[in-house]
């Protein structure tokens, strides 16, 4: 074989992570699929295609895989605001456009229904409370920047918003109208903006 057509192997720093980050998917999955309660390691274990050993290897208990998830969770949210905040033209946006991000990061993909299953749960989970009120603060102080160049007062609507969507999403799960919902939401922006 030719060194042109060697195929390169990964590093096991690669392989360590590519393992971490297919677990941890497989993780937010399951959670949002099938609730906090019912996210067995196995279940994981099983989407991620990876053995219990593996599983063990990289989050030694159940505990501290679901609180990689959590952290994973708003990782995911404070890149997708790092770029938001960042945007060139970011002064010619209104509060509405800062809205309706935060509604696609709450629609859009499964990281929000996660992470509200995440929350239900650390109401009488004492060592998971404590990750995830750690985890949230940073994740609104974050989404409240959002707000910062919209004048006296938008920081605190950017949250309250950020509350709201947090509700829709668990009122998702009963009533599950999404035109309902996106029709209520945009009575909440003409209200506020």
């Amino acid at each position: 074989m030719t060194p042109a057509t060697e195929r390169i192997r990964p590093t096991q720093g690669q392989r360590t992570d590519a393992m971490r980050a297919r677990l941890l998917e497989a993780t937010l999955e399951v959670i949002a699929e099938e609730g906090w309660a019912n996210a067995s390691t196995q279940k994981i274990c099983k989407r991620a295609g990876v053995s219990r050993g593996a599983q063990t290897h990289h989050f030694p208990t159940k505990d501290r895989l679901l609180i990689a998830a959590v952290q994973e969770i708003v990782a995911r949210y404070q890149k997708d605001i790092d770029i938001a905040t960042n945007k060139p033209n970011r002064t010619d946006q209104h509060l509405e456009d800062v809205f309706d991000f935060l509604w696609g990061a709450c629609f859009e993909g499964n990281l929000l229904i996660s992470w509200m299953e995440v929350m239900v749960a650390s109401r009488t989970d004492t060592v998971l409370r404590s990750a995830v009120r750690e985890t949230d603060q940073t994740a609104v102080t974050a989404m409240r920047v959002l707000g910062d160049p919209y004048g006296p007062g938008a920081a605190d609507l950017v949250e309250l918003t950020v509350y709201l969507l947090r509700g829709m999403v668990v009122q998702a799960g009963v009533h599950p109208d999404d035109q309902s919902r996106r029709n209520l939401f945009e009575v909440w922006k003409k209200i506020v903006c």
